[in-house]
């Protein structure tokens, strides 16, 4: 009797799955001409698999993307190298989607979760004090190794949300707190960006950009916790069970493997210099199997992988059909030159109301955003088509300006690689967890860092 319920079919798709995932890591340091060629057909079998099982909706929504996308190609008579770029330009994301959940299996190897949840019956009965431990890590962790800190932090957190009844709310929350670090994270676009074409030193953004990230937070926290209180009862206070005890030496030792991981992404990311969407997943593969023989625990390092081959590999292919999709689409805005266009949208009339010209040039980024051009390429487009002195502002800032508006772009587009990994986890369409649940808080972060950087950044000094 066959006792493998998989078909042929069932182990080529993950194996071309995997296979994509490696040969894009691979070529990151080959760069063969071929092995791209080889990867964009792979991925093209992973599209049409994807597309297959995507809810009505979805489908919807990724072929008017392609559709947008090709439309613009062809438009600007783009050449066939171009329409490989638009095709590819999201691969990493997608590669680093695919080999995250790897990260978290050490996570398994013993009852940590467990462990934590009766750490949570204790110490952390209220929603707001587990948002608030969300908030923290999701800071430290996005500071350390950007958007790969939402798969991180799903893994970790998720279990213990459904203990609060509030999977609605951790949902979100994962997408703002993954942009909490945005005024001083070294690894985002937006700080490496804005600080070469303006010349101005990364240092001099920490003390403003912690500042300001407690502030993001502090708005948060504020706004959840009035979520709460006009909801008495939805979210219950967690209750001990009679006798339980924590055993913490589990606590630390999970906390040492949050650690570790961490580290080592940082460290191989400092020392090679490597793209951060590159060593996540080498360290995925790493970080379990080095665990695993230290510990003594490859027995569940194999149960883990078996998991991961069973339900992970194949669950990403609708959220790598969106990130392709919208990486399509942003190649092509790019490529036909729109985006550089969006600077002149600025009235000259706002020279005389500072505040307003601020929330302007955020709105210049986070609008388009809105509809799949990306903030790399409005934010470059502003840096290169406006000087600080030409919107009556100094140094300072004009960079926490076009910083702000980047990270609230990021919140609040559909299209960010926040928002695409959260709405597959949620098994929801991106744009009810950017700008349907995030909106209101998007528009509060407007409102307050126009008021803040209006009053502050003429102070400070680069």
């Amino acid at each position: 009797m066959n006792t493998n319920p998989y078909t042929i079919k069932d182990h080529l798709l993950r194996w071309i799955s995997i296979s994509f995932a490696v040969m894009f890591v691979i070529n990151y340091f080959a760069n063969l001409e071929f092995l791209r060629l080889i990867c964009a057909l792979l991925l093209i079998v992973i599209l049409s698999q994807g597309l297959r099982q995507m809810r009505p909706v979805n489908l919807r929504v990724v072929g008017g993307l392609f559709l947008a996308g090709a439309v613009i190609l062809i438009w600007c008579r783009a050449d066939i190298h171009t329409w490989l770029e638009a095709l590819m330009q999201n691969a990493n994301l997608a590669t680093m989607f695919t080999a995250a959940p790897l990260l978290a299996l050490p996570f398994y190897y013993e009852d940590y979760q467990g462990e934590l949840a009766r750490f949570a019956r204790l110490k952390m009965q209220s929603l707001l004090s587990f948002m608030l431990l969300n908030a923290v890590s999701g800071f430290v962790l996005s500071l350390l190794v950007g958007v790969g800190a939402v798969v991180i932090a799903y893994e970790m957190f998720y279990p213990h949300s459904k203990m609060y009844q509030a999977e609605d709310l951790f949902y979100p929350a994962l997408t703002r707190y993954n942009c909490s670090p945005g005024f001083l994270a070294p690894a985002w676009a937006s700080i490496v960006v804005t600080t070469t074409a303006t010349n101005t030193p990364w240092v001099s953004l920490i003390p403003i950009g912690l500042a300001f990230g407690f502030v993001y937070l502090f708005i948060d926290m504020i706004m959840l916790s009035l979520h709460i209180r006009r909801r008495p009862g939805r979210y219950p206070k967690l209750q001990p069970i009679a006798g339980e005890k924590v055993n913490y030496k589990k606590i630390l030792t999970m906390l040492l493997l949050a650690v570790i991981m961490l580290g080592m992404i940082g460290v191989v990311n400092a020392v090679s210099g490597w793209s951060l969407m590159i060593v996540i997943p080498i360290v995925a593969i790493a970080f379990p199997l080095l665990t695993a023989v230290f510990q003594k625990k490859m027995t569940a390092y194999r149960a883990g992988m078996g998991q991961y081959y069973r339900n992970s590999v194949l669950k990403v292919r609708s959220e790598v059909a969106l990130f392709t999709a919208a990486g399509f689409l942003g190649k092509a805005l790019e490529a036909s030159g729109i985006g550089a266009k969006i600077p002149a949208l600025l009235p000259a009339w706002l020279h005389d109301y500072p505040v307003l010209m601020i929330a302007a040039i955020m709105l210049v980024i986070i609008l388009p955003s809105l509809i799949g051009i990306h903030a790399v390429a409005t934010g470059s487009a502003l840096l290169a088509a406006l000087t600080p002195a030409a919107v009556g502002m100094n140094q300072m800032t004009f960079v926490l300006t076009v910083l702000a508006g980047w990270m609230i772009s990021i919140l609040l587009s559909p299209f960010s690689g926040a928002a695409l990994i959260v709405g597959g986890y949620a098994d929801r369409p991106s744009w009810q967890i950017s700008l349907g649940k995030n909106g209101p808080f998007g528009l509060v972060c407007l409102v307050v860092f126009s008021l803040l950087i209006c009053m502050v950044g003429p102070f400070l000094q680069v």
